[in-house]
């Protein structure tokens, strides 16, 4: 049985500010299959991927699945990895052998830690994209959303190439038989005299004598009774262009003997412009004097049908490049997306496994610091730069979590000027005396739910990098308003926070990079490249939009777009007093951890407090220690390690040691649910002092 669905908390919008379905044409809809045996997950992923406007369709059974897709066209199919039967990659490889679904869009959904071979079984098995469980809605929507369209998008190209082949082949059958009309009408000279199409004509340069028959008259559009051919009366019919060039052809026809053919064009005296060719061969009379006797006929059809072909190849280049502009542009999009979420993923793994070092640093500096000789200064100032060095580190991978947006948030309702206004000093400070700050923000913005913190810290962070960016001094403008609308977010009331200053801005090049993960123009060793990152993570994380925009001389301009909020919580009750960590007793505690480093750190710690620390490198040795060690007062593990997790470990504890205390210590921020009762929990890497607290606040009963 698979494990159950889980979501990132304050990922998405308040109910208040939810947007409608769009609402697609029936022509527009494709279908989306959700695969799961658990019918609340198909549930949960309805509600989710609602937003989208398609036909969702479910199935509870690999069965199931294949009858759909045997009976509808699929463009997206959301398998769970773990099913009774059939699990997700044997469907999926299924799937992909039938001719009509090879190139159909197959994403994972996994609730357990997938290993990189299982990713490679994955994506041999057909599947585009793996989604880990906890899901992140706003992520699993975006997914969807990008093959969904991909698929909508190929299958309008094929309906607006089928549409162009019918009209080419339309246009062609055109030109064919206006070409065979043009063959019947060449093949049938001696007709078309009587037809008006062509003339026969005599010249004699001699005398500068024309001689037309009827068909050479009716083809020039002139009247036989009025019209005189003379070489003069002739040239004005002539288009003024190749006037020139045919009384050149035929002086030489006439002084040489070679034969003349000409293509021109004439301008009738009705105004009308039409194409002719002309040959003629040269013949000698009796006194040996030399004429010229030809015919002129007129290829018109010809010539409108040739530029008709010409314009339609032209329109037809066009289409065909306007098509695979939009194909690249919807397959870029597709690459760009899962480039990110691939180095987010990244990022946050390399964060975790950072974590877990620093841990490890940190928690044998303030042992090693402890057991230094008080009199020895340099000692002691080397200790406090390394400690100072390792949080630094831990300061970076809490950037590099809010890149990812996997950093744990504390979300809650503010208002917005208040909390500003509150750390204006500490804005002020930081900027620095050339550095003037304004503010703008009306008492009356309406509140917005995020992590206070973390929103302070993200405004520092903007100030900071404005102030760089103005090495002269300037200006910096902090402006607030009300909104109903904010791009690229649905319909609802936003807060718009503007961050504008007045330095030396940036080019279009720089600007496209602003918010990419470590990018900056500070300079090497100046900057991580991480802090604009880090905010447009807690923007997209708390249900909003990170905009940037600048040119070279007129500054920047950084708009976050947050959703209102209804109210501002009341303040929280008069917190009861902290547990005393000096009343509390020696005890017995289990340290359980796959990382020796961890896990030596953490019992060392336990030892100095004046504790009994017993070690276990992973949860199926726990269980076997605490059979066989009673007296065990309290259990402090890991989540992430193989086999069994942290919080596996700590749901068959609560199931067999019912009153056995357990602290999750992880630097995971992202876990799944912990059940009815959450957990104790100390982040990674915490300090000697943070875990004697949270010991005191567990072991120490409160007093009556």
């Amino acid at each position: 049985m698979a494990a159950p669905l889980t979501f990132l908390p304050a990922t998405g919008t308040p109910p208040e500010a939810e947007a409608s379905p769009p609402v697609r044409r029936a022509d527009e809809r494709v279908n989306i299959l959700l695969v799961d045996d658990q019918p609340g997950k198909l549930l949960s992923y309805e509600v989710i991927l609602s937003e989208l406007g398609d036909t969702l369709l479910k199935a509870t059974s690999a069965r199931e699945a294949l009858e759909h897709l045997l009976r509808t066209e699929i463009a997206v199919v959301l398998i769970d990895v773990c099913m009774p039967e059939l699990d997700g990659f044997e469907l999926a490889t299924m799937i992909r052998e039938h001719p009509r679904y090879q190139h159909v869009a197959i994403i994972f959904v996994s609730a357990i830690q997938i290993s990189d071979l299982d990713h490679l079984r994955g994506y041999e098995a057909g599947a585009v994209d793996y989604v880990p469980v906890p899901v992140v809605p706003a992520v699993l929507r975006a997914k969807v959303r990008i093959f969904a369209e991909l698929y909508r998008k190929t299958r309008q190209l094929e309906r607006l190439n089928a549409e162009l082949e019918r009209h080419v082949a339309e246009r062609t059958a055109a030109l064919e038989a206006s070409t065979a009309r043009l063959r019947e009408s060449e093949q049938r000279r001696s007709l078309a005299l009587a037809a008006g199409r062509m003339g026969s004509w005599d010249w004699d340069p001699a005398t500068r004598e024309y001689t037309w028959d009827e068909g050479q008259y009716r083809l020039f559009g002139v009247d036989p009774a009025g019209f005189v051919p003379t070489p003069e009366s002739v040239d004005a019919l002539l288009h003024p262009e190749d006037r020139a060039r045919m009384r050149a052809l035929g002086r030489h026809a006439a002084r040489t003997g070679e034969p003349f053919d000409a293509e021109f064009r004439i301008v009738r005296p009705d105004g009308e412009t039409r194409w002719c060719v002309a040959g003629a061969a040269t013949t000698l009379d009796a006194a040996g004097r030399r004429r010229l006797s030809g015919v002129t006929h007129d290829i018109t059809a010809r010539k409108r049908a040739e530029e008709a072909l010409i314009d339609l190849n032209r329109e037809l280049e066009r289409r065909i490049e306007e098509r695979t502009r939009e194909r690249e542009a919807a397959l870029a999009q597709l690459f760009e997306a899962q480039k990110l979420d691939t180095i987010g993923q990244l990022t946050g793994g390399v964060a975790h496994d950072f974590n877990n070092l620093l841990m490890a640093v940190l928690g044998s500096l303030e042992l090693l610091e402890k057991r230094l000789d008080p009199q020895d200064d340099l000692a002691h100032r080397l200790a406090g730069n390394a400690i100072q060095g390792a949080q630094r580190g831990a300061a970076l991978t809490q950037r590099l979590l809010a890149f990812a947006r996997r950093q744990e948030l504390r979300p809650q309702t503010v208002a917005v000027a208040g909390l500003v206004e509150g750390m204006r000093d500490l804005l002020e400070r930081a900027l620095g005396p050339s550095v003037a700050l304004v503010m703008l923000l009306p008492a009356d913005l309406p509140p917005i739910r995020i992590d206070a913190n973390q929103f302070e810290l993200a405004l520092l962070n903007l100030a900071v990098n404005a102030r760089d960016a103005m090495p002269a001094g300037g200006t910096i403008t902090l402006d607030g308003s009300a909104v109903a609308q904010a791009p690229g977010l649905p319909p609802g009331p936003y807060v718009r926070i503007a961050l504008t200053d007045t330095g030396i801005g940036m080019d279009a090049a720089t600007l496209a990079k602003a918010t990419e993960p470590f990018f900056t123009t500070k300079g090497p060793g100046k900057g991580t490249g991480l802090g604009l990152s880090m905010v447009q993570g807690l923007v997209a994380q708390s249900g909003g939009i990170l905009q940037v925009s600048s040119a070279p001389g007129q500054g920047t301009t950084v708009a976050l777009w947050l959703p209102a909020a209804a109210a501002v919580e009341a303040e929280p009750a008069a917190a009861a007093p902290l547990a005393d960590p000096a009343a509390l007793a020696s005890c017995t505690i289990l340290v359980v951890d796959d990382d020796p480093l961890v896990r030596i750190g953490t019992a060392a710690m336990l030892e100095d407090l004046g504790h009994v620390a017993l070690e276990a490198t992973s949860g199926a040795e726990a269980l076997a220690l605490l059979e066989s060690r009673p007296g065990i007062d309290l259990v402090v593990t890991d989540h992430a390690m193989p086999g069994m997790t942290g919080l596996d470990l700590a749901r068959r504890l609560r199931a067999a040691h019912p009153a056995l205390p357990v602290i999750l210590a992880t630097g995971f921020a992202e876990l799944p649910s912990e059940g009815e009762t959450p957990l104790p929990r100390l982040a990674k890497p915490f300090s000697q002092e943070e875990l004697a607290m949270l010991l005191a606040a567990v072991l120490v009963p409160e007093a009556p």
